[in-house]
């Protein structure tokens, strides 16, 4: 029982929930911006992010669970890491190709590019050590709120003070769970801040 609240935090912080969770961010991180897009459009962007990024995913891990490809939803044995992840990035360029001729989602989009660029890494990473996919996660979002900052001068100082607790909050529960080393917990971090940023500010 002592595990509980390191459980709950990991579904929570999935890292497939957290594009949903960037598109919300992004959609009222300023007000004048937020108020100028219709929650009808709000609703249906995040509907897209929604299925492309969670719930294909998902249904493509349900597949590969009954065809005996994977033993668990939990991927605790590296080996069986890169078929989903491999089927992430499909669905993560996918978002980015549906998103990127949208005006008001460019930044989402560009976001969503990053992702895929990471799923890429990490599938080779993968092979090495069994890096921490909640930690890509947070790092991605991290490193979203930071490029914004330095390219645009955006007042994200709150939402990456958030991020960078979330990040610490979440790999507790990692490591708390056995799930990761040290190490395979502080590169996910660090490679999901890296290549967001970087390629927000060179966009």
């Amino acid at each position: 029982m002592q595990n509980q609240p390191a459980k709950g935090i990991s579904y929570v912080f999935h890292p497939l929930l957290v594009p949903a969770y960037t598109l919300l961010l992004l959609l009222n991180i300023n007000n004048a911006i937020s108020l100028m897009i219709p929650v009808d459009y709000k609703m249906i962007l995040l509907g897209i992010v929604v299925l492309t990024t969670f719930i294909f995913p998902l249904f493509f891990a349900f597949l590969l669970y009954r065809l005996h490809v994977i033993s668990s939803f939990f991927l605790e044995q590296k080996e069986e890491r890169t078929y989903l992840i491999l089927g992430v990035a499909i669905f993560y360029y996918l978002t980015y190709y549906l998103l990127k001729g949208i005006s008001l989602s460019v930044m989402f989009s560009y976001y969503m590019l990053g992702c895929t660029i990471l799923a890429i890494l990490t599938l080779i990473i993968n092979f090495y050590f069994k890096i921490s996919f909640h930690m890509i996660g947070i790092g991605s979002l991290t490193g979203l709120l930071l490029g914004l900052s330095l390219k645009y001068g955006l007042q994200t100082d709150l939402f990456l003070f958030g991020s960078i607790l979330a990040g610490g909050i979440i790999g507790y529960a990692r490591l708390k769970l056995n799930a990761h080393h040290p190490v395979e917990v502080y590169t996910g971090f660090f490679l999901g801040v890296v290549v967001i940023s970087t390629l927000i500010i060179l966009h």
